[in-house]
């Protein structure tokens, strides 16, 4: 299963994609939205792990970007955020589209157990 991390912090994208591909998922790492809005709609990846706060074009912008052109909920996107985002936001993001929300810091474990809920959703 090919993973997309979008992430613009250098550290926590290593250390994640590390992770993960010891867990056996092929890992492509960018580091910010435009790009990885590109690769979502080129379908490179299965699911895209997306951080919301990116400088230029952030996370929220991906998202907004994909349902504009009708194509948010035929791909799996779960966010990844260290923001103060609210439960009512984190709510809303999911009934736009989004598979899950989870804050940082994630747990490793967790985060494995939400993709692969997300792989047979």
């Amino acid at each position: 299963m090919r993973l997309l991390l979008i992430e613009d912090n250098d550290d926590i994208s290593k250390m994640m994609a590390q992770y993960l591909r010891l867990k056996g998922y092929d890992c492509i790492i960018t580091n910010n939205g435009k790009d990885g809005l590109d690769q979502i709609l080129a379908k490179n990846c299965d699911i895209a792990l997306l951080d919301l706060a990116m400088p230029e074009f952030s996370g929220y912008d991906v998202i907004e970007s994909l349902e504009v052109s009708g194509k948010l909920r035929e791909r799996k996107i779960i966010v990844l955020t260290a923001s103060s985002i609210t439960e009512g936001k984190m709510r809303e993001l999911e009934k736009r589209g989004v598979y899950s929300c989870l804050k940082k810091p994630v747990q490793l474990n967790e985060l494995v157990k939400v993709i692969q809920s997300c792989a047979k959703s």
